[in-house]
């Protein structure tokens, strides 16, 4: 079979470029509703793209490639970014269960550690055999790439794509060093993240034990895991707004100087039936359907505790609002 030419993989090209745009989009929501699943992965980024002409040429001639329509396996790509090295493994078990995966190049474990660059998961995929009906017949048997890196693997790629130097054999003599280097530091900074990441969950859940399981709540730090173990306790029936917030509402106890767990869930205790008596003369606004979040609970109970609190959360109106439901007490702050 006699070579393309260069004007007929141009013309074949643009005669299919719709169906790879079309293969783009499936790939980009089967993977997004895969990773979006509750008991999933936390994903950083995915992203989908078709390549470029002048990328399908250039490739071409670097490759050598006779059959280059058949030799191609990432004009259309994918790429997702996750935050730690054992998402990978989790990552590619959900990749098989979405995709027939014909083959898969694992640069993390199996990979040169001298080699240059620095590593990813490659998946050559096809759409699996659930996608049966017309709107799939153009599509598929069109193979495509799934990368998968951490956010740390991603970063050294970009840059490394900056720079321009596409194999080892095109970096100068005295930068061959610094990149091994900084390649090795990368990856030691992704195994000590996933230990971090290791070592946070095992905090979460001795807070959770020694604040949502004991019988009373002793004296300890607060910290996020602790005020979110205690949120569980003291508001069951409440939405958990998230860790981001609760780190904002426990940089707000400093302006009290409350630091004791014991102490703040006593005075949520004590001023729990004054926050919902607040609440419901004051609901929030639509979006909430008229209900506080555990955080914007917390916060009220505190208001009404504290003036100097809610004289610093609040604008003049709320802080008199908040003032309505206080109790006469000597030891408020």
């Amino acid at each position: 079979m006699a070579r393309e030419t260069r004007a007929e993989i141009r013309q074949k090209f643009a005669e299919n470029e719709a169906q790879y745009q079309d293969l783009r989009t499936e790939i980009l929501y089967c993977l997004k509703k895969a990773l979006s699943a509750p008991d999933s992965v936390k994903i950083h980024s995915i992203t989908a793209r078709v390549k470029s002409l002048d990328s399908f040429l250039e490739k071409i001639d670097r490759k050598l490639y006779t059959s280059p329509f058949d030799q191609s396996e990432d004009l259309v790509g994918a790429r997702i970014v996750c935050l730690f090295l054992a998402d990978l493994s989790n990552i590619q078990r959900i990749l098989h269960e979405t995709f027939e995966v014909i083959s898969e190049e694992d640069k993390v474990n199996e990979g040169d550690a001298s080699s240059f660059g620095y590593m990813s998961h490659h998946y050559i995929c096809r759409l699996s055999s659930t996608h049966s009906g017309p709107r799939y017949d153009a599509i598929k048997r069109i193979s495509f790439e799934i990368q998968v890196r951490t956010i740390l693997m991603d970063a050294w790629a970009n840059i490394s794509h900056y720079l321009a130097y596409k194999n080892e054999e095109s970096i100068p003599g005295d930068l061959v060093r610094d990149f091994h280097a900084l390649s090795g530091l990368l990856y030691v900074a992704d195994r000590q993240f996933q230990s971090l990441n290791r070592d946070a969950a095992h905090s979460a859940a001795q807070a959770e034990k020694e604040v949502f399981q004991s019988e009373e709540i002793q004296s300890s730090a607060i910290n996020t895991d602790t005020v979110s173990a205690l949120f569980r306790r003291q508001y069951p029936d409440r939405t958990h707004v998230g860790e981001k917030q609760i780190a904002e509402f426990i940089a707000e106890l400093a302006w009290i100087d409350l630091y004791d767990l014991r102490e703040l869930a006593d005075i949520l205790r004590d001023n729990h039936a004054g926050a919902l008596d607040y609440e419901e003369e004051y609901p929030p606004g639509r979006d909430a359907d008229g209900i506080f979040g555990d955080v914007g609970l917390a916060r009220t109970a505190l208001a009404i505790h504290s003036p100097a609190y809610a004289m610093r959360k609040y604008p003049k109106r709320a802080f008199q609002r908040h003032s309505k439901f206080r109790k006469n007490s000597d030891d408020q702050k």
